[in-house]
């Protein structure tokens, strides 16, 4: 049976007691039987390095996007599953692959994205780094790249770990501009107002679109020299801020639940756990939500004070 345990320290070649059997699946379309490629190593590099070129080669020939680099991270970690029934499979152009095994699996999916866990042992540190940076690498490298990483048990045991580029450029967003916000009646006192922001003073001949800070102003002046106070009185991030409807879900959860983790996220809204980390990683750097003592994320004044203008105005 295959096991890193068998792969001598000593030999110079690295070479293994068992052979390294790959199977990679492409198909150029669901309907259809897949393309079959059996690949054979007796050494580590030589998997990690010819599997990477072959899996990259063949999801680029179909038009895929996803980067060699993170190819090479997920493949590097079949190690942790000593290289148990390896198989790989391209779908969708070559903008998503699987790769799958019946190692002992992934146990905490969580740890596993975030920098500095790791199961590596001595022997397999001599292959790869082994300080628990591979999947969090992948993770916001293919983010970067408009897409995303998921990790699932396979079915008996092992683990799958699918890369997908997103190829729809447009991306949904809750824009919470002045073009989305709440039009005041053409006949009432914000009539002038409107038509400013909308045309510019008149016989200006210009057209302006005001947002955040002149936005607020305005409004401002114009309550004030009505002898009234505005309606709303939002902050400049709450009309200048911009959240995908996924965000937008998030937030809504944990205003429900008080506090979640990425694992609580996935079951409730059905996202991937790296793709919900990603996200409250995404919210807590805007300052949205907070990590408490338990490790959760609750969210903050300003997070809350968002969600208040958003239901209010939207």
């Amino acid at each position: 049976m295959n096991n890193i345990s068998d792969i001598s320290l000593e030999t110079s070649d690295n070479k293994t007691d068992f052979s390294i059997f790959v199977r990679i699946a492409v198909y150029d379309s669901l309907r259809s039987l897949p393309r079959i490629v059996d690949l054979s190593f007796d050494n580590v590099p030589d998997f990690i390095n010819k599997t990477t070129e072959e899996v990259y080669g063949m999801s680029h020939s179909q038009g895929g996007r996803i980067p060699y680099t993170i190819i090479k991270e997920i493949i590097e970690n079949l190690i942790h599953a000593s290289f148990k029934e390896i198989i790989i499979t391209v779908l969708n152009n070559g903008n998503k692959i699987m790769i799958s095994d019946q190692g002992p699996g992934i146990f905490d999916k969580e740890k596993a994205i975030l920098p500095g866990y790791t199961s590596a042992t001595s022997k397999m540190k001599k292959f790869i780094r082994g300080v628990g940076s591979g999947l969090p690498i992948v993770n916001e490298t293919i983010a970067f790249s408009g897409g995303m990483l998921d990790i699932k048990d396979n079915i008996k045991n092992g683990t799958v770990v699918t890369l997908s580029i997103n190829t729809d450029t447009a991306y949904e967003r809750v824009d919470l501009s002045i073009n989305e916000l709440p039009k005041p009646d053409k006949t009432g006192p914000g009539r002038e107002l409107q038509e400013n922001i909308k045309t510019g003073p008149p016989g200006s001949g210009t057209t302006e679109s005001i947002t955040g800070k002149d936005f607020s102003t305005a409004r401002d002046s114009s309550a004030s020299s009505r002898g009234t106070s505005p309606a709303v009185k939002p902050a400049d991030e709450y009309l200048l801020k911009k959240l995908s409807m996924r965000q937008m879900k998030i937030l809504f959860l944990i205003l429900e639940l008080e506090e979640v983790g990425p694992s609580k996220i996935s079951k409730e809204l059905g996202f991937s756990v790296s793709t919900s980390f990603r996200e409250l990683s995404f919210l807590e750097k805007e300052g949205l939500l907070k990590t408490y003592a338990s490790g959760k994320k609750r969210l903050s004044k300003k997070g809350a004070k968002y969600l208040e203008y958003y239901s209010n105005n939207f």
